[in-house]
């Protein structure tokens, strides 16, 4: 059987299913292609890629099965991160204390459904992905503390 040649050998398929030879021809060539487009990007464009890219990283976040957690405040901090606002002129603008939004932002304090719709609203994004970001760790948070008590319910029991 003939062996098939296959293209950017060297794991740049986009497909996840190799290692990526970052010293690669095809590698740097994308990286160069990929600068010299950034370069070209007015302010504007960079924020808005910036904030895409955040709201892809919740979204695999919410799709990542693991068992750690990350505080949808601490998404919130990456978004103020890439505005020129400051923290204080946001959370006035939210209609929140300052002290309140930056416990928010160190996970001291969760995102309610009131506040998920402002957010979703000035970042536009979808305002259940951050209630769903704050149910995810809060049932992760409840597994990690209490995992032995839940084993024991089973629909086979129940049913005997």
């Amino acid at each position: 059987m003939k062996k098939e040649n296959t293209r950017n050998a060297g794991g740049i398929n986009g497909l996840g299913e190799a290692l990526v030879n970052t010293n690669s021809r095809d590698f740097l060539e994308l990286k160069s292609m990929i600068r010299k487009h950034a370069s070209s990007l007015t302010e504007e464009e960079r924020m808005e890629n910036g904030l895409l890219s955040i709201r892809f990283q919740m979204e695999s976040y919410l799709n990542n099965p693991s068992p750690e957690t990350i505080p949808a405040g601490a998404f919130l901090e990456k978004f103020l991160e890439l505005i020129p606002v400051k923290k204080k002129d946001f959370a006035k603008y939210i209609g929140l204390e300052e002290s309140n939004l930056s416990a928010l932002l160190k996970g001291r304090r969760k995102i309610n459904p009131d506040l998920a719709l402002k957010l979703g609203q000035i970042f536009k994004i979808e305002p259940s992905i951050w209630l769903y970001i704050e149910s995810r760790n809060e049932l992760a948070q409840e597994v990690r503390e209490k995992e032995a008590p839940y084993g024991k319910y089973s629909l086979d029991d129940l049913l005997k």
